[in-house]
């Protein structure tokens, strides 16, 4: 698809234990970008639902580039295998998926700087991404991120365990997917989907709860390897060598149930200044969890750019 302003292309790439991985990306029509920002998805949606902001940012001097995770997207291939993940496609694959992304931008535009934005759980593989591998990005944005307890992480990953042992790896969980979005909305009175919590704006809740690539049930599996990489992002995390002027920003909705409202991001910006990050941002918005599809996302977007913008010659 291509517009006045961006080309949008869609591509797959080969990481060393992946088959393959669809990439969606966007490219300023008639010039070379400024920057580029490495999108990486949240569970349970895809790379195409950026398209707006990706839209926004090409005409502003940006390209945009978004992979789709194993068992979501087009990476799937269909609805039906949505939310599938075997025992191989797990959290390390994730990982994998990114950085062969990034390498693969690199390679096309070694002199453009490129950052890296995270939503949800895309933030958790963009932290645990950046503790582990020593690649030079611009900047890190964090959005709609979450910090949860040791103790209850361990708690539900020997419950998830015990699932597996009786139902196997591979069965899809609707309990426990019922569980987590009833959890998400019961902050909320008559709601008349299970995902409320997105965002404020009636449209945007129900694009999404009508699109077959989103909100569908994942697998026992899937939530192991969720669990286990959010274990082995605080272990990572714990002895950050990352350069200390590394531009962080953590953004958050003040009413997003996934954050506890605005007080998780509080909490992740407080780690990084202990490991003694001196480049940090903390932005609460008005809104729920996906600031990029809330009512004042053109806010947010401008926001946004204005960070990006005044990041890019940081060295």
């Amino acid at each position: 698809m291509e517009t006045k302003s961006n080309r949008e292309t869609i591509f797959y790439l080969d990481s060393p234990r992946s088959n393959n991985f669809a990439v969606t990306s966007f490219w300023p029509s008639g010039r070379t970008p400024k920057g580029i920002v490495q999108i990486i998805p949240g569970m349970a949606e895809h790379a195409g639902r950026y398209r707006e902001f990706a839209g926004f940012l090409t005409k502003n001097g940006y390209a945009v580039y978004a992979g789709d995770h194993p068992g979501q997207g087009k990476t799937a291939g269909s609805p039906e295998m949505a939310g599938r993940i075997t025992g191989r496609q797990n959290w390390q694959v994730m990982l994998e998926n990114i950085r062969t992304l990034y390498t693969h931008i690199r390679k096309l535009q070694p002199e453009i700087p490129v950052f890296i934005l995270g939503h949800s759980m895309g933030s958790v593989l963009a932290r645990n991404f950046t503790a582990m591998y020593p690649i030079y990005i611009q900047g890190l944005i964090l959005s709609g991120s979450f910090h949860l307890r040791r103790i209850p992480l361990q708690i539900f990953l020997a419950f998830i365990n015990l699932k597996i042992l009786f139902e196997g790896t591979n069965k899809k969980s609707r309990w426990l997917n019922r569980f987590f979005y009833g959890n998400f909305n019961r902050h909320y009175n008559h709601p008349p989907t299970l995902f409320e919590w997105i965002s404020s704006d009636r449209e945007e809740v129900d694009a999404y709860d009508n699109d077959p690539y989103c909100g569908f049930d994942y697998s026992n599996g899937f939530y192991r390897h969720l669990l286990k990489g959010i274990i082995a992002t605080r272990k990572s995390e714990s002895l950050l060598t990352y350069r200390k002027t590394l531009p962080i920003l953590v953004m958050s909705g003040q009413e997003d149930p996934v954050g506890h409202f605005g007080k998780d991001a509080v909490i992740i910006h407080k780690e990084y200044y202990k490991q003694y990050y001196q480049n940090l941002s903390l932005k609460i918005f008005p809104g729920r969890h996906e600031l990029l599809h809330e009512k004042n996302k053109q806010e947010v977007f401008s926001y946004l750019l204005d960070w990006l913008d005044r990041n890019l010659d940081v060295k």
